[in-house]
């Protein structure tokens, strides 16, 4: 198994996602959302819009265990701390990454964005713009809450906006994005949302094999099953379906 510092090695859906096609291999990075870390800075700008910290994944699935929020907290610190020294950590992992797919025999695919909300696209690493101009032969993909990131420029990074109607102005959006639109639901998925068509989010978790013009549809998990702000849809009181 090889050694990483930052990318996680243990996600049920991603190893799901790595066992039902054949082509890509995926991995992702976990950090703490919001501003679990130390309470001020957040890793995720539109957390307290959209009303999705208490839900966050974050709690789901191994993110339950104190040990692994401890992980996550204290690689958030390091990227909030000492930016550098985590991009040179981070791109070091990337290579180990690459050679484990290598080994594989399949096509690298990196998530950034476990548990956060990070503008990658606006860090220059090694000369690089970015990290995605620096590994050009990865396809990265995220989830956003951010409607104002602009990334159609670059070709090996996709992105699906996450929606949430805990605020008004912000769930007028859904018309305006240009990204497939994922929307976390209570108990069970409908076939169509607000026009769209519902696909099962919860089959994998490589959002850039998905078509484009379609809702990825998520079932409420970990402490989003308690959520009542408006972040997971109730079919019941969804404003349009």
């Amino acid at each position: 198994m090889p050694n990483y510092n930052i990318i996680s090695q243990g996600s049920t859906k991603i190893a799901k996602s790595n066992k039902i096609q054949d082509r890509y291999f995926s991995r992702i990075v976990y950090l703490a959302p919001d501003d679990l870390a130390d309470g001020k800075r957040t890793l995720c700008p539109y957390a307290k819009i959209a009303k999705c910290s208490e839900a966050c994944l974050n709690t789901a699935g191994m993110g339950k265990f104190s040990n692994v929020q401890q992980s996550r907290i204290k690689k958030s610190l390091w990227f909030l701390n000492d930016q550098s020294g985590f991009m040179t950590a981070l791109v070091k992992d990337v290579h180990t990454f690459l050679r484990e797919c290598d080994r594989l025999g399949k096509l690298p695919a990196l998530r950034l964005n476990g548990t956060s909300d990070i503008q990658w696209e606006t860090i220059e690493v090694d000369g690089h713009e970015n990290i995605f101009a620096m590994f050009p032969q990865i396809q990265f993909y995220d989830y956003t809450k951010i409607p104002t990131r602009k990334v159609e420029h670059i070709p090996n990074y996709h992105l699906t906006w996450s929606y949430s109607e805990a605020n008004d102005k912000y769930a007028t959006l859904f018309d305006k994005v240009s990204d497939n639109i994922a929307v976390v639901f209570r108990d069970a998925l409908p076939k169509m949302f607000k026009g769209l068509k519902v696909i099962d989010g919860d089959k994998h978790d490589m959002r850039f094999l998905d078509r484009s013009g379609v809702v990825v549809g998520l079932i409420e998990k970990g402490e989003a099953k308690k959520d009542t702000s408006g972040f997971v849809i109730d079919l019941i009181n969804a404003r349009a379906i």
